[in-house]
């Protein structure tokens, strides 16, 4: 059984691969345009990207 932190966490990590996945389709791939659609830092985005391996 997982513990509630545990599922947090890969909540949050889903939540975030969807988020990213959809910013990146709408901004056809452009990571600049996508950090400005998620309000985030273009590092930051970068960061969970890798973090993440999304492509």
């Amino acid at each position: 059984m997982k513990t509630l932190r545990e599922l947090r966490e890969q909540a949050v990590a889903l939540a975030e691969v969807r988020a990213i996945t959809r910013a990146l389709k709408l901004s056809k791939g452009n990571k600049s345009t996508a950090s400005r659609i998620l309000d985030i830092d273009y590092k930051t985005l970068l960061t969970k990207i890798k973090k993440y391996n999304i492509s």
